[in-house]
């Protein structure tokens, strides 16, 4: 029997059943619902071929993954080689399978913008990324990820058009092909978690949602300026919030992150009734990113 599970036998055992009812039990609403995954990106760095100290394969991710604790893994578009084939799709399902690891969430975005003012290129954009839907599809995700409204380039209210139009042509491919596309706030209208909602009610399709990322609430570049309040940010797109980027950077003594409150971030998500993938994004440099990796992984485990 586990440790937590045993706890609340003993606990339940010295009050009485009868007093069930009145305990209240933290973070009750996630059970064994949510999947804790690994991004790459914690572990690799550098685009596929680059020069990265860790030197990890890209076919080696999932028995590293499984190593540090893990069954689920997200999957990053930058990372896999060009003029990808099939045989390549087919070596990353057959050493999953040997791993016992799943996959989560394809993660793709720069290369094109799904909600580009100019017809052409937002067709274009999105031509990009069906291919990485089907690609999402072959790796048995559940999810991708992209994003729009990073870059201030017209008004808010335009741009919202132009990203609702492309959101939904990109997520009814992805429906066809039992995939969530999940569009992260990721700086720019993206981080205005008002202008996320207006997205999501703008497309109104059932397998649209939101990645929320941790530390992604930059509004305007020179001088930066942020979205005030993160854990208001969260509250706000909690409706929508299907999966997370747990990002962490360092942690104290006690296993805490020294920037981001977890726990605070996990009774908020509590209030998103669509929350499966907690993404673990490590990006410190201090202690080494399996570390970083693992520790961030327990922290999650411990919310939840």
């Amino acid at each position: 029997m586990k440790r937590r599970n045993f706890l609340n036998s003993f606990a339940l055992s010295m009050i009485g059943l009868s007093n069930y009812a009145a305990i209240k039990l933290p973070f009750k609403n996630f059970n064994k619902k949510i999947k804790i995954t690994l991004t790459p990106w914690s572990l690799i760095r550098s685009g596929y071929g680059g020069n990265d100290p860790l030197n990890i394969d890209l076919l080696e991710f999932p028995k590293v993954a499984k190593s540090l604790g893990f069954n689920f893994i997200d999957h990053e578009m930058f990372h896999y080689p060009p003029n990808l084939k099939p045989k390549y799709i087919w070596k990353m399902n057959t050493v999953m399978k040997k791993e016992n690891v799943q996959s989560a969430v394809m993660l793709t975005g720069g290369r094109g913008d799904i909600g580009n003012k100019d017809k052409s290129k937002r067709k274009k954009a999105i031509s990009i990324y069906k291919y990485w839907i089907d690609i999402a599809s072959d790796l048995n995700c559940k999810a991708m990820r992209n994003v729009c409204g990073e870059f201030i380039t017209i008004s808010h209210k335009e741009k919202l058009k132009y990203a609702v139009e492309g959101v939904q042509e990109l997520g009814e491919y992805a429906k066809l092909k039992g995939i969530d596309l999940l569009i992260e706030n990721h700086n720019g209208y993206s981080s205005d978690p008002e202008w996320m909602i207006q997205l999501m009610e703008g497309v109104e399709l059932k397998n649209i949602g939101i990645l929320g990322d941790f530390t992604n609430w930059t509004l305007e570049r020179n001088p930066d300026t942020f979205y005030p309040d993160p854990y208001k940010g969260f509250e706000i797109m909690a409706p929508y919030i299907k999966a997370i980027s747990a990002k962490s950077e360092s942690f104290n003594k006690s296993g805490e992150e020294n920037n981001i409150d977890f726990k605070k971030m996990f009774e908020i998500l509590e209030k998103a009734p669509n929350f499966i993938y907690a993404g673990v994004e490590f990006f410190g440099n201090e202690i080494s990113r399996n570390v970083g990796s693992s520790k961030t992984r327990k922290l999650i485990e411990k919310y939840i």
